[in-house]
């Protein structure tokens, strides 16, 4: 395997895990904050406005900056990899 792809796929790996630990969290804050369950879908009919907007940007917002750190942290976790003990690891896998 190529290191472009190993560290692809270690740096998609990483965004995703971070969104999905995110969006839990968010859930969650949501609950404690308004004492109701996020709406599942924001554009149904029984959904009130106020909710619909206030999930959508507060889920967009966490979502947003998790994935940006994730970004950042993987491109910094390959930095680093390319220096250290994980380049023979890279060079184990290669073979």
């Amino acid at each position: 395997m190529k290191r472009h792809m190993l560290w692809s796929v270690v740096g998609y790996t990483a965004v995703m895990g971070a969104s999905l630990l995110t969006r839990r969290s968010a859930r969650e804050a949501y609950r404690r904050t308004t004492g109701d369950t996020p709406p599942e879908n924001p554009a149904r009919r029984d959904t009130r406005w106020r909710d619909a907007l206030l999930w959508g940007m507060a889920s967009g917002a966490v979502v947003g900056v998790a994935r940006v750190a994730g970004s950042r942290l993987g491109e910094e976790a390959r930095r680093r990899g390319e220096r250290g003990r994980t380049r023979r690891l890279l060079k184990h896998l290669e073979d």
